[in-house]
């Protein structure tokens, strides 16, 4: 098995799929990462060859891949390149896999909010009797393209001084 580092820059083709592998558990998906040149004697931007490679994630990174991450999304892997050797037939195969240590959106073609996963003991406490901190959930809003704070859970416009950003 190779023990060499690859950033793969692409699209996911399959939706994630998360299941128990061993000791723990791994989200598996499928991406493309497409060369694209500018043809100047057309004067154009041209499509070159396609390189398809599966992604392990094991652990936390692959809980937030399976609930994040999604068919036709951009993204960027970053792992170490292994080779997964399997058999089809009484014929030996193999394929390239990564087994990413960090898996994100491409913001270069569009934008995200990113939400920390908490760890046991980083719970949020509730306030007195048990009822709200009174705190703004930062994780309620995201912005409009004019950057106007919109209530996630509503869909509407927030106030003003509501959003935490």
């Amino acid at each position: 098995m190779s023990q060499t580092q690859i950033t793969v820059v692409g699209n996911v083709v399959d939706s994630p799929v998360r299941r128990r592998a061993g000791t723990g558990e791994v989200t598996k998906f499928r991406m493309a990462a497409t060369d694209r040149y500018f043809d100047s004697a057309a004067g154009q931007w041209v499509d070159g060859d396609t390189f398809y490679v599966d992604v392990d994630a094991w652990s936390a990174l692959g809980a937030s891949v399976s609930s994040s991450v999604f068919k036709g999304d951009p993204v960027v892997v970053t792992g170490k390149i292994a080779t997964s050797e399997y058999e089809v037939d009484g014929a030996k195969r193999s394929r390239p896999v990564v087994r990413a240590f960090a898996v994100g959106h491409d913001l270069g073609r569009g934008s995200a909010v990113f939400k920390r996963t908490p760890k046991a003991a980083e719970q949020p406490a509730s306030g007195p009797e048990g009822g709200d901190t009174g705190e703004v959930d930062p994780t309620a809003y995201t912005t409009t393209e004019d950057g106007e704070p919109v209530d996630t859970r509503t869909g509407e416009l927030a106030d003003s001084g509501a959003a935490p950003f």
